[in-house]
C-alpha cells in the first residue's frame, strides 16, 4: 500500500478518526512517522477510538489519487455491512 501511495520510510503521517475508520495522510509536522521497515504505528488514541485491539486485522484502502489510505476496523465494517446485508436478504 505505502508503494501505490509513493510514501517512504520516516514520511510524517496524520490520522483522523472518521465514522469509525482512520483516514491517513501525509503530514508537513507530525509525530507519527513511517517507520524504517515500512511498517504504520496507529497511536493508541487512535487505536481506542477505533476499538483496536491488538491483533486485529483491519481492511487498508490506498487512494493514490488523493494521496491518502483509509483503514477501516472491524467494527467499521460490521457497522456498514449491517445494512448492506439487511438490504440483500430483506429484513
Amino acid at each position: 500500500m505505502l508503494h501505490a501511495l509513493g510514501w517512504t520510510p520516516a514520511q510524517a503521517l496524520s490520522f483522523r478518526v472518521v465514522l469509525g475508520s482512520v483516514l491517513v495522510e501525509l503530514a508537513t509536522e507530525a509525530r507519527c512517522r513511517i517507520s524504517t521497515d515500512l511498517y504504520l504505528r496507529l497511536p493508541v488514541g487512535v487505536r481506542r477510538a477505533c476499538r483496536l485491539a491488538a491483533g486485529d486485522r483491519v481492511l487498508l484502502v490506498a487512494d493514490p489519487v488523493a494521496g491518502r489510505l483509509l483503514l477501516h476496523p472491524p467494527v467499521a465494517l460490521d457497522t456498514v455491512l449491517a445494512g448492506h446485508h439487511a438490504a440483500i436478504v430483506g429484513v
